[in-house]
């Protein structure tokens, strides 16, 4: 500081005193500005917040219209980043298990476009870096700033493979309900059925809301069954398939999973 403070006081010295004469010099030539340095792209748990779903799952499951089938086949793993509080809380299922953990932070990875999250069993003060584990993605926003798409190695299901995912814009279950069964229906005999996409199921002798089973070890068949939550103490259970453009209907035998179907429909639909 002393050195700095003398400087100052010579320089303001000098000031006062003439200078001598010196040559005109030529006029500079404004230079350009340096280019900033690029940014890199930041990214905020905000900005990941959303339900994602491996898109091979996703494919298979439109084709088929079999959830348990798709299950035992493809990578089926869903993934939801919701904030709770001041903590954002991380699912990640196969639609068997589900582990759940707390994002402690988002990281830049050593590439552009490339970062992962720091996830730790619980989102408290004083977490030690050996009690975090490491989620490597990859992603790239759209026009909008968003992420759409995103490539993600999660370590339980999918072995740090890294895999394609889906983000969702509605909920997981309308869209599952409208791939593999909503739309109204007519039996040989005139008989009206109808399957909703918010997920309400209305046969010829019975109404309740209802939900696609996603699980394969929930029955041997597909399954529809009462809603868990809308309906926490129902007890239906219908079992069906599809036979090209066919909908076929089960009863479901047995009192507890697996289930199993019929060997025969107790009803063949068309779609109107």
């Amino acid at each position: 500081m002393l050195a700095l403070c003398a400087f100052l006081a010579c320089a303001e010295a000098g000031a006062q005193e003439p200078q001598p004469a010196q040559e005109p010099q030529p006029a500079q030539q404004p230079q350009p500005p340096k280019p900033a340095a690029a940014k890199r792209d930041r990214v905020y748990l905000t900005d990941l917040e959303g339900t994602w779903i491996s898109r091979d799952y996703l494919e298979r499951l439109r084709a088929s219209r079999a959830p348990h089938v798709t299950g035992r086949q493809a990578a089926g793993i869903a993934i939801k980043i919701q904030r709770e509080g001041n903590g954002y809380p991380i699912a990640i299922t196969n639609f068997q298990s589900v582990v759940l953990q707390a994002i402690i932070d988002v990281q830049p990875g050593a590439k552009p476009k490339e970062y992962r999250l720091a996830v730790a069993q619980e989102d408290r003060p004083g977490i030690r870096a050996s009690e975090l584990t490491y989620i490597p993605f990859r992603g790239e926003r759209n026009a909008d700033g968003v992420f759409r798409t995103l490539s993600i190695a999660e370590p339980t299901f999918a072995k740090r493979r890294f895999l394609t995912y889906l983000r969702l814009s509605e909920p997981l279950e309308t869209l599952v309900n409208r791939l593999v069964i909503a739309g109204q229906y007519m039996d040989a005999d005139g008989n009206t059925y109808e399957f909703t996409e918010s997920g309400e199921a209305i046969l010829p002798d019975a109404a309740f809301a209802y939900e696609v089973s996603l699980d394969p070890g929930n029955a041997s068949c597909e399954l529809l069954l009462s809603h868990r939550e809308r309906e926490p103490e129902g007890t239906q259970r219908v079992g069906y398939g599809w036979k090209g453009a066919e909908l076929r209907l089960y009863k479901i035998t047995g009192k507890k999973a697996p289930y199993k179907c019929a060997a025969k429909p107790f009803a063949v639909l068309t779609r109107q």
